[in-house]
């Protein structure tokens, strides 16, 4: 089985209180794969464009009264924050012992994200918990990420970190092999545990597929457990994570198993980080 390589991991932070742990989740996968890691965070140039109004006033909360928005005033709002996350990832990597390279950019955030993936294997990014309902939806930026990046994506559940079980589908396509064999790397310790979906087929392909993992796991000690869907679902996929204990799910980005839709309800539903393979 073909390796996946990924010698560089991106994580997108903000300035809200989750980046700590955004940042933690990306020293696990970089230290897991012997990758380079890089942080970046994107000024929402729609922040200013909003401060260019002249009737845009600030509330803060407790105050009766709002100040203006200006543009100076803006700039000077994101360079303290700026700010703020370089020093907070100097602090991070020095707590950790690893060089995190930071970055700043300036434009609308999902396509800059976009464009900062292109040179990346792996991008971390944060699922917003205010949309956590049970008909919740994933963001406007996570649902461009996840449509348009060509690279690995990893949609992390702001809180969570990186744990296992593992739990990975396969479907034989040449992605799926790839979401294999990164799950084999990531299995390790914990019991060595690796839950491995496979689609609802017959059990001519059942047997088939069976064969394949068994050539690919063949001289790691891992613990395989081979679960069958019934229905290709993402409620089904949601049911076999919590009957295992599934701490991070590695998913195909392709339609071999779930359309775009039921892949994006699937994050959107899902409490663990979530890595989607291209």
């Amino acid at each position: 089985m073909k390796k996946t390589q990924i010698s560089h991991v991106l994580v997108a932070i903000d300035a809200g209180v989750a980046s700590r742990n955004i940042l933690q989740a990306g020293i696990v996968l970089a230290n897991r794969f012997n990758a380079r890691l890089n942080a970046v965070f994107i000024e929402d140039i729609d922040l200013f464009h909003v401060a260019e109004l002249p009737f845009v006033r600030e509330y803060i909360y407790g105050s009766p009264a709002g100040r203006l928005v200006n543009v100076a005033g803006m700039e000077r709002s994101v360079q303290t924050q700026t700010a703020r996350l370089r020093k907070l990832v100097e602090s991070i990597a020095q707590q950790n012992k690893i060089e995190i390279t930071f970055d700043v950019l300036r434009g609308n955030i999902a396509s800059a994200l976009c464009d900062a993936s292109k040179q990346t294997d792996l991008l971390v990014i944060g699922k917003n918990t205010q949309l956590r309902t049970k008909n919740q939806k994933i963001g406007n930026i996570t649902r461009f990420i996840l449509s348009t990046a060509n690279c690995n994506v990893v949609v992390l559940q702001y809180g969570n970190i990186i744990e296992r079980p593992v739990v990975v589908s396969f479907t034989g396509s040449e992605t799926s092999q790839n979401a294999l064999s990164l799950a084999i790397e990531l299995a390790y310790e914990d019991h060595n545990q690796l839950i491995v979906l496979l689609p609802a087929v017959d059990a001519r392909e059942y047997q088939k597929l069976g064969e394949a993992i068994n050539d690919s796991v063949q001289g790691h000690s891992l613990q395989v457990s081979l679960v069958k869907l019934s229905h290709n679902t993402a409620e089904q996929i949601l049911q076999v994570i919590r009957q295992f204990h599934g701490r991070i799910l590695l998913l195909e980005g392709s339609d071999a198993l779930l359309t775009n839709v039921q892949k994006q309800a699937l994050i959107a539903q899902a409490d663990i980080p979530v890595i989607m393979l291209r």
